[in-house]
Parts: C-alpha cells; sequence; structure tokens
C-alpha cells in the first residue's frame, strides 16, 4: 500500500539573522561544492531586506516538510535588474529526498519570485532565466532535450573560473516573456556583465583577464544564438 508523502510548503527566507537561513545556506553548500562563503550569502539577504540592493534583489527559498524547519531543499538566486532577467544562483535538494522532483518545484517557486519583482520593478513581465551548470550536467540536457532552454554558443566563465576550465560551464538562457532564438551580441555582453556585477558582487570585472576574453568573443560577433554542441542528438 502506498504512503502518501505529506505536503511540502515553500516559505522565502527574508532575513539573514534567522536560524532557516543558515540551514538553508548549509544545505546547498554540503551540496555543491562551488558556492560562495556563507557571510556573502547572508550579506545578500541582509541588503535586500534593508532595501539596500544594488541591481536586484537577492531571493532564498526553502521547501518544508509540515511542523518540521529543517529544509529539504533550498534555491537561491538574484534579480537581475539591468537586463530584467533571473538568474539562478543555486538550487540544492537534501540527498534521501532525490528523485522526487522536489527541485523542479522549487525551482518554478523561484522563477515566479523573479516574475513578481520585474513587474514591480519594471513594470513588465520577466524577460527569460539564467543559470550557469557544468557543460556535461544530465539535468541541462534534459531540459534541452523538453526545449525549455538554451545554452548559448558563448566560451563562458564565472569570475574564479581559470582560462583552464574554458567550456567547463554553459550559460544557459530559459526564454519566457523574450522568446527569440538569437541576441545581438551587445546585449549577450550586457548580460555577462550583470551576472559578474550583480550575482557575484564584482566591481570592475574588466580586471579580469576571463570577462576581457568573453568580452573579445562577443566583440567580434553581431549575434549569438545556441551553442551547437547542444543542437544534435543528446544521449544522456
Amino acid at each position: 500500500m502506498e504512503t502518501q508523502q505529506p505536503e511540502l510548503r515553500v516559505v522565502e527566507v527574508t532575513d539573514e539573522r534567522s536560524a532557516l537561513a543558515r540551514r538553508s545556506i548549509a544545505l546547498i553548500q554540503e551540496a555543491i561544492w562551488d558556492v560562495h562563503p556563507t557571510s556573502f550569502l547572508l550579506a545578500e539577504l541582509s541588503e535586500t531586506r534593508r532595501g539596500v540592493a544594488k541591481g536586484g534583489g537577492y531571493h532564498l527559498l526553502a521547501m518544508l516538510a509540515p511542523g518540521d524547519e529543517e529544509p529539504v531543499a533550498a534555491a537561491a538566486g538574484a534579480y537581475l535588474q539591468a537586463v530584467n532577467a533571473g538568474f539562478i544562483s543555486y538550487l540544492a535538494v537534501r540527498e534521501d529526498q532525490r528523485a522526487r522532483g522536489l527541485g523542479g518545484q522549487l525551482r518554478e517557486h523561484l522563477l515566479e519570485t523573479f516574475r513578481v519583482q520585474a513587474r514591480q520593478e519594471r513594470g513588465e513581465e520577466l524577460a527569460y532565466v539564467l543559470g550557469e551548470v557544468e557543460r556535461d550536467s544530465a539535468w541541462l540536457r534534459r531540459l534541452v532535450r523538453e526545449g525549455r532552454v538554451m545554452p548559448l554558443d558563448i566560451h563562458y566563465f564565472h569570475p574564479w573560473m581559470s582560462r583552464r576550465r574554458e567550456r567547463y560551464y554553459a550559460l544557459y538562457r530559459e526564454p519566457l516573456a523574450d522568446k527569440r532564438t538569437e541576441l545581438p551580441s551587445d546585449e549577450v555582453a550586457r548580460i555577462v556583465e550583470a551576472i559578474w556585477r550583480r550575482a557575484y558582487r564584482i566591481r570592475d570585472p574588466h580586471q579580469r583577464d576571463t570577462y576581457h576574453y568573453m568580452m573579445k568573443q562577443l566583440e567580434e560577433r553581431e549575434t549569438v544564438g545556441p551553442d551547437p554542441d547542444f543542437l544534435g542528438p543528446l544521449t544522456s
């Protein structure tokens, strides 16, 4: 006889001083190796709570079982006001709760949070959602197969990657209000700059060689479309 699972609830963690904020961040750090320090993430929440965040608010969501304050999943990301897009920084599910579709459910809640902020701050629908993920990720390839996301044809780096890690990550775009399949290269340059400045809080990206490398790629092109490596049959 199948046991009915208790209904889970999703809450937005808005106070960096709460125990739930630290528990949610701890879950993300346990599940994902490449994560900002706790102090960085708590500062993001603090600035958003106090209304002093620049370039868009930061959001941390937790999924909880009834009567339990220990999160089974957590997601975090920033609204990139400069390009009217959401950026998903982290999505983590507790190991004993995986393969239940919880990550996808929580991701949809985070997207709705971005949509609300876009309407509040710009009076527009959210244009698209962005994220970075390992190129060989089975999750990414599933979303590509489903037609939901488009990895951009750019050799992408986040700020702490060296040139030796070229083509390790893909930068993907999930169209929402903006359904274009190709973007002007200068718009993609603004996207990368918004991610570096807002999501990673890099004050002067131009001092980084990997940033210069990406900008040089884009200067030599007129448009950026889907990464051709993801256009053929995906077997994984």
